[in-house]
């Protein structure tokens, strides 16, 4: 439902966060501040800092931040509008429209006929297994350690082999020919529609909100048919969109601040009988992008932890990979050289095995390396190579003398090259550009301590846009968007608030995020928080500061840019050819800023 802004501002304006929190939370004075233990990781020293004159609380170490609507809600797991009329009731406010329900949003039309039938269908599977037939699903169960209340949770059950009668049931309950075919159920069989999971024990799919959307049916005993039968692709069901326990495992993993990413069903049914709700299964397809986010939306440690043999260890590290490049907080389970998964811990060692395993974690380099160095053996020199090359960039951003020589020495053993080669190598890198075109656009990137500036004038831009109505004036008539894309994002938002408000504020802009849907809010609200809550601005936003900001956000960009030509000029060129460039490149660079030097120096001698 839409929320009126001025009504957002309301709220925020009589909400007094300290006592919003302390309704939740036992806070501790700390100087002008208060100082609590962090509901959104397992946190043991408190990490979160509420501010009174700010009105806004962060945690220091997981990063999350907002408003006293946004603790609210993300507390309790409710939706914004009805966190802000719990802020509003905590803090004495009314307002008639706090009182307008809340409207659920409609079920697709399409979709709701087939919800419908995979619940009369689940009750059934789950019938079906305690009768006289279904006993030997039920004993495939049992031997798994699968006890009834597992079961029941989880929703296992028994397709009896007659499949022709569970058609007929379903439509015995009111559910058409062509709602049992667009579920994915019905197969013609002896010219008669019948399930295609019959004689199988079933493991319903869920999707985030708990609605049955699919099924994997295995087969009970050792055959010439396939192990599992899964459901194809329908209205309702999408794999590369599914993780399995998902609706169960997001409100856990919120609590305890991780969530392990597993194999398959066994494995989250292992973590589930050691008491770990917290876990989530891919069902053996690699990471997706909708995986991805729907990670993501849950701002915690994800902890992966796929098969311990050759397969299951190198999609461990293609998923690496991805979570990495999609920037979320995560770490490996270190099999230590086991191809053991839990489900098999469990049953063979006990649960403190398995609670050992689960908890030895490593970062992914060690993976990588671990990973080389076990699973995958090196044998040709190219492949040594190859290898070296992947690990210098990742090497050369190590700042720990120590961890850096730790790193050197277990590539040296995988490889078999000198600890003092690879050292050289990474100091080479560090220092000077290589020959080739491939190694100059590869390591050499003179834009980064540019960059770094320009991050610095516009971090100080952007805290100025939410102060100051002529800052955001500035910005659209003189800048036009940041080079960073999340600072571009925030930027756009301020604008937007300040088109329909009279001043700025920075509480309303925040609430503007929270209720919006872009794909990253959180990574946006977490750092519009860290920004505001920074103590390092100057105290007053003059025109002049501003001017200055622009000027070096202008001339950083202009920088980047050339040096984002160079590299294009330089590849595919021959040596010779790439020092002509480099030269005039230089010669360019140092005339701009003797010229800027001699300008800054004539504005000087008239002031």
């Amino acid at each position: 439902m839409a929320i009126d802004q001025d009504l957002i501002d309301a709220v925020l304006k009589h909400a007094d966060i300290v006592k919003v929190i302390s309704s939740y939370l036992s806070l501790k004075k700390q100087g002008k501040d208060y100082v609590a233990i962090c509901p959104f990781h397992d946190d043991t020293n408190p990490s979160m800092h509420i501010s009174p004159e700010k009105q806004l609380f962060k945690c220091f170490v997981c990063g999350t931040g907002g408003s006293a609507i946004s603790f609210v809600q993300k507390y309790e797991h409710i939706s914004f509008f009805e966190a802000m009329r719990k802020v509003a009731e905590l803090s004495s406010f009314d307002d008639p429209r706090l009182h307008h329900e809340v409207k659920v949003k409609p079920v697709d039309e399409r979709k709701e006929p087939l919800y419908r039938c995979a619940v009369d269908l689940t009750t059934y599977y789950q019938y079906a297994l305690m009768t006289s037939e279904g006993k030997e699903g039920l004993d495939y169960f049992e031997e798994r350690h699968l006890d009834n209340g597992l079961r029941s949770r989880f929703k296992l059950g028994y397709a009896p082999r007659d499949g022709v009668k569970t058609c007929k049931f379903l439509q015995s309950k009111g559910h058409s020919l062509k709602t049992i075919e667009d579920l994915g159920i019905a197969l013609v069989s002896n010219g008669q529609p019948a399930d295609r999971n019959q004689g199988r024990v079933i493991f319903p799919i869920c999707d985030g909100d708990g609605n049955v959307v699919g099924y994997s049916a295995r087969r009970i005993k050792d055959g010439p048919e396939a192990k599992y039968v899964n459901s194809p692709e329908t209205l309702l069901f999408h794999k590369s969109s599914i993780l399995y326990n998902y609706h169960i495992a997001k409100e856990k993993a919120r609590h305890v601040g991780y969530i392990y990413v597993l194999e398959g069903f066994m494995d989250v049914f292992a973590l589930a009988r050691i008491g770990i709700d917290s876990a989530v299964a891919i069902m053996g397809t690699a990471l997706t992008s909708e995986h991805i986010q729907m990670l993501r939306s849950l701002n915690v440690e994800v902890r992966l932890c796929l098969d311990g043999d050759l397969p299951g260890q190198t999609a461990m590290l293609k998923a690496s990979k991805v979570l990495q490049d999609a920037g979320l907080n995560f770490t490996l389970v270190d099999n230590q050289g086991s191809s053991k998964d839990p489900d098999e811990i469990l049953n063979e060692d006990g649960e403190d095995k398995l609670r050992v395993y689960l908890s030895n974690l490593i970062g992914s380099v060690d993976f990588a390396l671990n990973y080389y160095q076990r699973m995958n053996p090196l044998k040709t020199m190219n492949e040594k190579k190859t290898l070296i090359k992947e690990f210098i960039p990742i090497l050369k951003g190590i700042r720990s003398q120590i961890e850096l020589d730790t790193y050197i020495r277990k590539l040296s053993k995988i490889t078999g090259f000198e600890v003092e080669s690879i050292r050289e190598l990474v100091m080479k890198s560090k220092m000077e550009p290589s020959a080739s075109s491939e190694e100059v656009v590869r390591h050499f990137h003179p834009e980064r301590k540019v960059l770094k500036r320009l991050q610095i004038a516009e971090r100080e831009y952007l805290y100025q846009m939410l102060n100051n109505s002529e800052a955001v004036e500035l910005y659209e008539s003189e800048i036009g968007g940041f080079y960073d894309e999340v600072y571009r994002q925030i930027a756009l938002y301020i604008i937007e608030y300040v088109r329909n408000h009279d001043d700025i504020d920075y509480l309303g802009v925040l609430a503007m995020l929270e209720m919006s849907d872009i794909e990253n809010k959180e990574e946006l609200i977490n750092e519009l928080v860290q920004i505001i809550s920074e103590k390092n601005h100057p105290d007053q936003c003059t025109k002049e500061l501003l001017l200055n900001l622009i000027e070096s956000i202008r001339q950083e960009k202009e920088d980047i840019f050339e040096d984002d030509a160079l590299a294009e000029a330089l590849e595919g060129k021959p040596p010779l050819e790439q020092a002509r460039i480099y030269a005039e490149f230089n010669r360019r660079k140092m005339k701009r800023k003797k010229e800027l030097e001699d300008k800054q120096s004539n504005k000087e001698a008239k002031d």
